[in-house]
């Protein structure tokens, strides 16, 4: 042990103590073939008890006072130097254990904590997997992370832009690659990685499925009312009801369903009726609509349906309506002026299924012509947002994340079965709305499989971490009443989600727009640089193991440091990050040599 002392106590509180450091010569010296520097902010110092027990404190602040070196008032002055320290724990025969239950007294002597005391602080189970991230910001001491302790509790990641968030994440990736020396599958590990800014191509192929978001299509029939939600973005008053109806009367349009063929003919005559559009986009909808009903009669109907013009001649236009007439009578069992009621039954009953993203498209029309003959003239302007959005998604993601594809498709179910490791997925086209939509949708199918095999087995035998870059983007709290989006899936799998083996990695910048739902149930955060006295205030109501000095102490590290707390940490340490091999991402942009003549 380090028995050289630099001071002594002269005041101790319950929440600080401060020490006297006579000569500062002694904060540099050699023990026992071991070379001592106290550096002063941030240093561990120890204070040896009677009873075999060791104080820790850590040093936040240092200042000196000048004392006579006689009692005359003439008498010349010397400098003293005090140091003020915050108790961490004790070292007992035991270990060490975060907090005092006892404290030192005045007058007892202070020492540079020996590098054998910081082993018993950062030692982690012999047995169990530990990775490194830094060294300590005050010497040159690694700590041990243990994996356990850090992956099966929510983390976050936190910082301002250019503070070293991705590189952190990049960095703890990289140390839990290296385990494959240490007789691990790195192919059990399961991190899905949502990334934004292609930042985490990283990764061997032996150990990573790195695919782009138009590479997938998802089964729209999967797709749940509050994903829907989600991805379309209703306002609360007028246009989540007519989605809601929209979802399920495209739920009554898909192929099998035994309404399908006559709703179908239906609306198509309710669309020539009523809708006063452009007379070719008019046809369009209705053709669409009735390429699938079968009815040899109906289709030479609308063979003489002008392309150019949209319109029929006169007595063409009267076998079409009186086709159409027929044919619903005949599949429905009603006349057609019954439909509108029947109809209207119908949708209180269905569940939503959707085949197509143009599905939905054609039932919220054929809802807001249902809206519109019961006399809403007010439906179609209320709702031109929302059609315009979904015709936005249609236009973005009908040959991407919509597309009928049996490749696309095929490719999708290759992906959930998560064979590598690390699955990386380029989601760098992504609004933030679609962030919202995806993310989600991939938590919940996950956490019902997991769900699943728990029912099934009473456990689960395997883990996934989620790695949710840039949260903030589509994690926010900002309900507002223009727009809705649901954090549901978010909010469960932060409470539920450990049960369950599933785990989320938050990096964001902006922790006090994040909702306050999911980053109160993190229990590990590595904190970077942040300035911003919102997400500070945010911080301070979140996270239970950060005191004020040390959120004031955030708005100061340099790129690169991090403040790691939480329940993988045995005390708040403040390390430099080894991410020097990962930090050329999020580099400036140097206008020295963009805009050099050379």
């Amino acid at each position: 042990m380090n028995k050289k002392w630099i001071g002594h106590i002269t005041k101790v509180f319950f929440n600080k103590m401060v020490f006297e450091v006579p000569d500062l010569e002694n904060l540099r010296h050699n023990y026992l073939g071991d070379f001592y520097i106290g550096r002063g902010l941030n240093d561990y110092i120890t204070i040896f008890n009677e009873m075999d027990k060791r104080y820790i404190f850590q040093v936040i602040g240092l200042y000196e006072n000048e004392k006579p070196y006689l009692a005359e008032e003439e008498s010349k002055f010397k400098e003293k130097a005090y140091f003020e320290a915050i108790p961490i724990g004790e070292i007992t025969t035991n270990g060490f254990e975060y907090g005092l239950a006892s404290f030192p007294m005045i007058n007892e002597d202070v020492f540079l904590t020996s590098t054998e005391d910081l082993e018993k602080i950062f030692h982690s189970d012999s047995e169990a997997l530990t990775i490194a991230l830094g060294e300590l910001s005050t010497n040159d001491y690694l700590p041990k992370i243990n994996i356990n302790k850090l992956l099966t509790n929510h983390l976050s990641v936190l910082g301002n832009t250019g503070s070293g968030k991705s590189t952190t994440i990049r960095k703890l990736l990289s140390e839990l690659l290296e385990l494959r020396e240490r007789v691990v599958d790195i192919n059990q590990m399961n991190f899905l990685i949502f990334d934004i800014h292609n930042e985490y191509q990283i990764f061997p192929n032996e150990y990573s499925n790195q695919l782009s978001i138009d590479e997938i299509s998802i089964p729209t029939e999967t797709i749940t009312t509050e994903d829907w939600i989600n991805l379309i973005q209703p306002s609360s008053a007028a246009q989540l009801p007519i989605l809601m109806n929209g979802l399920r009367m495209a739920s009554l349009l898909k192929d099998g369903s035994s309404h399908s063929s006559w709703i179908r003919a239906y609306s198509a005559l309710e669309l020539y009726n009523n809708q006063q559009t452009d007379a070719v986009t008019k046809r369009a909808k209705i053709i669409g609509l009735l390429e699938k009903v079968p009815s040899e009669e109906i289709a030479r109907a609308i063979s003489s349906y002008s392309a150019q013009y949209g319109n029929f001649s006169n007595e063409a236009e009267k076998q079409f309506k009186q086709k159409i007439r027929d044919y619903v009578l005949q599949c429905s069992g009603y006349q057609y002026d019954e439909c509108q009621e029947q109809l209207i039954r119908l949708l209180t009953e269905e569940e939503v299924e959707i085949q197509s993203i143009n599905d939905l498209w054609i039932g919220i029309e054929l809802v807001i012509l249902l809206e519109e003959a019961k006399g809403n003239a007010q439906i179609r302007s209320y709702c031109s947002t929302l059609i315009t959005r979904i015709e936005n998604i249609i236009y973005t993601y009908s040959k991407t994340l919509f597309d009928q594809s049996d490749s696309k498709k095929q490719k999708f179910e290759e992906f959930v079965e998560f064979k590598k490791g690390f699955t990386v997925i380029d989601c760098s086209t992504m609004e933030d709305t679609d962030l919202l939509f995806f993310t989600g949708y991939m938590l919940k199918e996950v956490f019902n499989r997991q769900k699943s095999i728990r029912n099934e087995k009473s456990h689960v035998d395997s883990v996934f971490h989620f790695i949710l870059d840039e949260a903030h983007r589509y994690l926010s709290e900002a309900n507002t009443e223009d727009s809705l989006k649901s954090l549901k899936i978010f909010e469960r799998i932060s409470k539920e989600g450990r049960k369950f083996g599933l785990f989320l990695i938050l990096a964001s910048q902006r922790p006090g727009e994040l909702s306050k739902t999911v980053l109160s149930q993190c229990n590990n955060f590595i904190l970077h640089r942040i300035r911003n006295n919102i997400d500070l205030e945010q911080m301070r109501k979140s996270i239970p193991y950060i005191n004020d000095m040390q959120l004031f102490r955030l708005s100061y590290l340099r790129t690169g440091t991090v403040l790691t707390v939480g329940e993988a940490f045995s005390i708040p340490m403040e390390l430099n990050i080894h991410g020097e091999t990962f930090g050329v991402y999020s580099e400036t942009v140097d206008l020295n040599k963009l805009w050099s003549k050379h």
